[in-house]
């Protein structure tokens, strides 16, 4: 029951669209990070000199706090905070609806009243008298979605204009403090679509059920660590069941050898893999191994023997051949003379 609560849970929640993604800003980090569900967030280039950064992953009492309502608690253990009124600047494309998620936590205050600044597009304010502590507590994600309508060069919230919220097509985000310290942010995201397209139904799930929600991740994870356990099982079982029909093969070689030669000695229980690995195994195979040397450095030296009485046979026979051409040369020559003179004789009578 509870296993099918959580597929139920996860087939009607709507998680954010990574896609749908414009624009997302990590306050105050050093460097970009991608989000589990798949959001890129840009580091933090904020110029205002006057702003500080605060960075609460250096903090081990703080960084050890679990942040309550998101999945993404990174993002909020950064934050960018000023003794005064400041903005961001946050590069819009073409016309239509956005809405805007500003990521808020309280990391320092655990009373209300401490903290409360507004949120405003140029002039105009679109969140009032924001305090984190009195809405979600300390340690805990307070993430704000405000809609708007980017027409022609200007932006609409409520169906209200709201004045000088772009300046070379870039929204201007004022966080405007209040006599209750100072204002600060987290994160940033800039989202194509209306409110309905976001994950905002989640997020107020998730608020609302917070205990329920980490149960299921609780059981979810669970659920993951037993099915990687039983994979890990039945590997196992592969495994041996690959080593016992092995075992069965060399048990049958061990058969048919008894019975071809029944003075043979047997092999105790093991194998062939334990008889080659035994001493008698290893000595047997060195021994055969030098008498086939021998045996070969026999044959390899009458083949040589045999070749080189051959080659010397054949020298022999060729040699008086050798020395009978030149004689019968030598005859020709002492002939010729002797047929010059008788030639010369008849020519005179």
């Amino acid at each position: 029951m509870i296993q099918l609560f959580i597929i139920l849970t996860l087939a009607f929640s709507k998680p954010l669209n990574p896609k749908k993604v414009i624009y997302a800003i990590n306050c105050g980090a050093p460097s970009n990070y991608k989000s589990p569900s798949g959001i890129q967030y840009e580091k933090d280039i904020q110029t205002d000199p006057e702003t500080v950064v605060a960075d609460y992953s250096l903090n081990s009492e703080v960084s050890s706090q679990q942040i309550k309502y998101t999945r993404e608690p990174e993002i909020y253990l950064t934050e960018r905070h000023a003794y005064k009124s400041f903005s961001y600047q946050i590069p819009l494309q073409k016309e239509g609806t956005y809405t805007l998620i500003l990521k808020f936590a309280e990391m320092y205050f655990d009373t209300k009243g401490k903290r409360v600044f507004h949120v405003k597009f140029g002039q105009q304010r679109v969140i009032e008298k924001l305090d984190v502590v009195a809405k979600v507590g300390k340690f805990a994600s307070n993430d704000e979605y405000v809609e708007f309508e980017y027409v022609a060069g200007q932006v609409f919230h409520n169906n209200v204009l709201c004045v000088d919220a772009v300046q070379d097509g870039k929204l201007q985000v004022n966080l405007e403090k209040t006599k209750f310290d100072n204002p600060y942010i987290h994160g940033i995201v800039l989202y194509a679509g209306g409110i309905s397209e976001t994950d905002y139904d989640e997020y107020q799930y998730m608020k609302d059920n917070w205990e329920k929600v980490i149960n299921e991740e609780k059981i979810k994870e669970e659920l993951e660590r037993q099915k990687k356990s039983e994979a890990k099982v039945k590997r196992k079982e592969r495994v041996k069941i690959r080593n016992d029909h092995l075992n069965e093969l060399e048990n049958e070689f061990e058969v048919d050898d008894q019975t071809q030669n029944s003075s043979a000695p047997v092999v105790k229980k093991g194998g062939l893999r334990n008889l080659i690995t035994s001493p008698f195994g290893t000595a047997g195979l060195f021994f055969s191994f030098f008498i086939g040397m021998s045996i070969l450095k026999k044959v390899t030296s009458t083949i040589s023997n045999a070749k080189i009485k051959g080659f010397e046979k054949e020298t022999t026979e060729t040699k008086p051949k050798q020395e009978k051409q030149p004689k019968e040369k030598s005859d020709e020559k002492k002939n010729k003379p002797k047929d010059t003179k008788e030639k010369s004789k008849a020519k005179q009578q």
